[in-house]
């Protein structure tokens, strides 16, 4: 193998630090690593949003801190997460309490690092959160999760709310809930990318969320907005979720989750912890942002089952299209095409 190709096999990585001595000494250790490609070092907001657009980092490393401002760190990442959707981002936690970790997550990182742990740990949580993984430990996980709960409990988009949005913005949260990349959006509504991630920033200040996990959650679990986003006039709980299930089989992996959520809690349906257990096992298999909190929840759930109850559930994912993999992409190039039907 030659030099050339270990270097393409390398991470590419911008890091935005507190100051820019921090910064070109993390970079300077990151990039010893051996897998790491450091493509700029910065303090400085600006220079960080202009590096994005120039270097194509694949991971950013941003600090809770910016500017001597607390905090400023999650709104850079909120802005990179909205406007270049396939960029993953890392926050560089001095604290993994439950605050910023959530506040992390809501802002579109894809992993959390706390700063009391190696560089060697670094390189490889920046290894993790390239090839799509979410870097956290399991009591991270779990401040998302309880928050996730609680602001989808909170959160009800009215359909006078969801009327504020245009017809593209419609097609484009449609999009979303199905889980295309930016790219993706962009082929199907024969957009350009910078227009994409224009649509989908104005569609987060709009509705108020702060990422597409939380818009995916949010419409999923509330039967008005699903009603009002499909265009179909007064809300019909039933075929709200009759639609999960059937994108749920299809093998989306927001659906399964919001499925398994919505049986776990008896949000909008009775409670039915087979059915939960199910539906986040099946969620749990699949390599998304939505897999490990997944796995979270069915841990917490397994220990108020029976044993019966759980090789029920775990019968009922093995039989279910979802779970068969020969099954999968027939239906789900079926439900995208219905979908895009609905939300056009």
């Amino acid at each position: 193998m030659t030099a050339k190709t270990v270097e393409l096999e390398k991470t590419k990585v911008l890091i935005v630090e507190g100051t820019r001595m921090a910064s070109r000494l993390l970079a300077d250790a990151l990039g010893q690593q051996g897998m790491v490609a450091v493509v700029g070092a910065t303090s400085n907001v600006t220079e960080a949003l202009q590096a994005v657009d120039e270097n194509h980092p694949q991971v950013v490393l941003v600090s809770d801190v910016l500017d001597d401002q607390p905090g400023r760190g999650f709104e850079l990442a909120k802005e990179i997460h909205t406007v270049h959707g396939e960029v993953r981002i890392v926050m560089l936690l001095d604290s993994c309490r439950p605050e910023p970790v959530v506040e992390s997550f809501r802002a579109g990182a894809k992993g959390v690092f706390s700063r009391n742990e190696s560089l060697q740990v670094l390189a490889k949580c920046i290894g993790c959160v390239a090839r799509g993984e979410i870097w956290a430990n399991s009591e991270q996980l779990g401040y998302a999760v309880d928050a996730l709960s609680a602001t989808s409990a909170r959160k009800h988009f009215t359909p006078d709310e969801l009327q504020i949005l245009s017809k593209r913005e419609h097609e484009v949260v449609a999009a979303l809930i199905e889980g295309l990349s930016n790219r993706e959006i962009a082929e199907r509504l024969n957009l350009s990318r910078h227009t994409v991630k224009n649509h989908i920033f104005r569609v987060f200040e709009k509705l108020g969320v702060s990422s597409r996990f939380e818009l995916m959650a949010t419409l999923g679990r509330r039967k008005a907005s699903a009603a009002a986003i499909a265009g179909n006039g007064k809300p019909d709980g039933e075929e709200m979720q009759a639609s999960l299930v059937a994108a749920a089989e299809a093998g989306f992996t927001a659906a399964q989750f919001v499925l398994g959520q919505m049986f776990l809690n008896g949000d909008g349906v009775p409670k039915d912890k087979v059915l939960a257990y199910k539906w986040l096992l099946l969620a749990e298999r699949a390599n998304c942002g939505f897999s490990e909190a997944s796995r979270i929840a069915r841990k917490r759930l397994a220990t108020e089952m029976l044993a019966s109850q759980i090789t029920e559930a775990e019968r009922q994912a093995a039989e279910s299209p979802a779970g068969n993999s020969a099954y999968r992409a027939p239906a789900a190039r079926e439900s995208h095409a219905k979908m895009a039907a609905r939300f056009a």
